[in-house]
């Protein structure tokens, strides 16, 4: 489904991070070394600041379940405390590390 061009206003869409939050990271795509994004999957489970919005494709739809059902969830760009700046879903970044649904990464680079 092509997402239309206009969005909805920020205060209609549910679950909306602002810029400044912190939230926790959770990575919820290939745990693997040989994932694209294996950097990233290391970061999980660590905290991050929100730095702003990186694609609006789901801006159209007001309801986070919504989203994640259509496949156009919201992406923030974030940052963590080692510097590092990528992409997360919205699905990836929680109030609380009670919150986690997968286990925790390795703890160094997996080299078999």
């Amino acid at each position: 489904m092509k997402a239309p061009t206009i969005s909805l206003p920020p205060h209609k869409i549910e679950g909306l991070r602002r810029a400044g939050q912190k939230l926790w990271f959770e990575y919820h795509c290939l745990e693997s070394k040989d994932s694209q994004d294996y950097p990233l999957w290391l970061h999980s489970h660590q905290k991050v600041k929100v730095l702003g919005i990186a694609s609006n494709e789901g801006m159209f739809i007001p309801k986070f379940k919504e989203r994640i059902d259509e496949g156009i969830p919201l992406v923030y760009k974030i940052k963590f405390a080692d510097g590092k700046v990528a992409e997360a879903f919205e699905d990836e970044l929680l109030d609380s590390p009670k919150k986690f649904s997968r286990p925790n990464p390795p703890r160094k680079e997996v080299t078999e």
